[in-house]
């Protein structure tokens, strides 16, 4: 295992401990407190310390880019059901008019990060180990 791959395990692991702890905490705590559960992705700061000054060849540049590329779109896709998502649920289920921008910005900026985070993991590990299988083969 290489240390992208590394690094993708620890974005994976990280993502689902957002989801499990966003969703722990909201009836506990409420929606606004339960973001906090977001900070857990934080982990991922010390990827960076995992395979410093490893030799990247043509290849990892692809697979990194393919994954980076489907990160961005499921990020955007993301973010625009965040928004969408946040109107419905304020204006059809409440009866608002109006959504605060805090709310907004709050739930589409920090779902759009893990997102790509989390896909952008999960296309390195699904395109290394279509690699490994075709290397094998």
């Amino acid at each position: 295992m290489n240390a992208e791959q590394k690094r993708a395990w620890l974005a994976v692991g990280s993502g689902i401990a957002c989801a499990i702890g966003y969703l722990v905490l909201v009836p506990f705590v409420g929606p606004w407190a339960a973001t906090a559960a977001f900070a857990l992705f934080g982990l991922n700061g010390f990827a960076a310390l995992i395979g410093r000054g490893e030799q990247v060849d043509e290849r990892d540049k692809m697979i990194r880019r393919r994954a980076a590329h489907a990160g961005a779109l499921a990020s955007h896709l993301a973010f625009i059901l965040g928004c969408m998502g946040t109107w419905f649920i304020a204006f059809a289920w409440m009866g608002r008019k109006e959504i605060p921008v805090h709310l907004l910005g709050t739930i589409t900026v920090l779902c759009s990060v893990v997102v790509f985070g989390f896909v952008y993991s999960l296309a390195v590990l699904v395109l290394y180990g279509r690699h490994v299988e075709g290397e094998n083969a």
